[in-house]
């Protein structure tokens, strides 16, 4: 029995510039640099089964650009697709680069371009595979708030120091037999919205990287965790998010990066040999989806980006019906049966990591989103009541014609159940 690894990285900035995702305000392209993006590759190998885990500074993927990349890099690579993990940090600092109802068009000649920087560093993790050990740290961050708050029957984005949010901050540590470091991946569950404006850079998360790149000597990786309702608060007792100066966001993620390594002399060894992955698609239905006529009163009741989501609608009318539900991606990485990650689509509410750690508890579990198919808020069943933003208030930037039902996380935890059932180990 074996396990091995390989690590490969590369800087995924775009050489110009470009119409930017996340914030559908900006009506210009960007104008420079404040940080870096890149993208990492961890190739994980045991006995029976291998994983290929690509992590991204990035605002996401929607499900087309997941699929090809993912067929694509199995191609050059030799792997299954359901091997291969695609997940992002969720920067809203970086290119708008497929269908999302944004200002500008998407970037497609960036999209192809990076596609094909996930192939080389794919290639170049598993090229670089040795044998390996893996060890694990989980520590507790302050670092955001729920930004949900109800008040009088109404829920509105502002600082919620009452609501549920998941302060794990976990780390993989990556090394060789010899104990070299060869990589670090961090996830921690909160959106990276503390900057805004017109520079492409990778908000905390990268800062946060870079300092443990700076103190360890290699390369660091992050992925988001369930962070649907949850951002930065970097104005403690206010009653509303103001935005940070550059040096309090790089502050924020240096700051992470101690309490990381704080603990690096309690990791615990993670058996990995007997590693496993399984995947699985299932659909998450919809909620009224609007009529002709409907989407005819949004277009005549004036423009922004609710006209532009509704005239798509419209034209999807024309050919047929709206789609009833959306196609949902969960991968399960087991690395034994008492450690396992689990990898979302879609921004989800950090009420439903918990539950699914609470689930699978005594097990290890590491929750992680923005994985594989960005497809909109998936909001946790106490949240429908109290509505607001991440309920009802923002399909219609992912193109969907309706926000998901009051089931959605029923669904969520039964397929993630099922899946890891595959495993054999539960």
């Amino acid at each position: 029995m074996s396990f091995s690894a390989g690590v490969s990285q590369t800087d995924v900035t775009p050489n110009r510039p470009v119409w930017m995702a996340g914030y559908g305000d900006r009506d210009r392209r960007s104008e420079g640099i404040y940080q870096h993006l890149r993208a990492g590759a961890l190739y994980l190998r045991g006995t029976n089964d291998e994983a290929l885990l690509i992590t991204v500074d990035l605002i996401g993927f929607d499900l087309a650009f997941a699929a090809q990349a993912k067929q694509r890099i199995a191609l050059a690579t030799g792997m299954l697709p359901r091997q291969i993990v695609l997940t992002a940090t969720h920067t809203h600092c970086g290119p708008h680069f497929y269908p999302m109802i944004m200002n500008g068009e998407p970037e497609w000649e960036y999209a192809e371009w990076l596609c094909q920087r996930f192939i080389d560093i794919a290639i170049g993790a598993r090229k670089n595979a040795v044998p390996a050990q893996l060890a694990f740290t989980r520590t507790r961050s302050k670092f955001g708030i729920n930004r949900r708050l109800t008040k009088n029957g109404a829920t509105k984005m502002a600082p919620n120091p009452d609501g549920p949010i998941d302060r794990d901050l976990d780390t993989m540590w990556l090394s060789d037999t010899s104990g070299k470091l060869l990589s670090t991946l961090t996830v921690y569950g909160c959106h990276p919205t503390s900057l805004a404006g017109y520079l492409i850079g990778g908000d905390y998360p990268g800062f946060l990287c870079r300092e443990l790149e700076e103190k360890t000597g290699a390369p660091a990786f992050f992925g988001t965790g369930c962070a649907g309702d949850v951002r930065p608060w970097y104005n403690p007792g206010e009653k509303k998010f103001e935005r940070p100066q550059m040096h309090a966001v790089k502050m924020a993620g240096q700051t992470m990066a101690e309490e990381i390594l704080a603990k690096q002399n309690e990791k615990e060894t993670v058996r990995s040999e007997c590693l496993a992955i399984s995947d699985g698609f299932h659909l998450l239905p919809f909620a009224e989806r609007p009529d002709f006529d409907f989407l005819n009163h949004v277009i005549t009741s004036g423009g922004g980006q609710r006209q532009r989501w509704a005239e798509h609608l419209q034209s999807v009318l024309h050919k047929g019906p709206l789609p009833a539900s959306c196609p949902h991606e969960i991968q399960v990485l087991e690395l034994n049966p008492q450690f396992r990650m689990v990898f979302l689509g879609g921004e989800i509410l950090s009420e439903i990591g918990l539950h699914i750690k609470e689930l699978f508890s005594p097990t290890t579990t590491i929750t992680v989103g923005y994985s594989n198919g960005l497809i909109g808020y998936i909001p946790s069943k106490n949240a429908y009541p109290h509505g607001g933003y991440e309920v009802n208030g923002s399909h219609h930037y992912f193109m969907l014609p309706a926000p998901y039902t009051d089931k959605a996380e029923d669904y969520l935890i039964n397929e993630t159940q099922r899946i890891t059932n595959l495993l054999g180990h539960s």
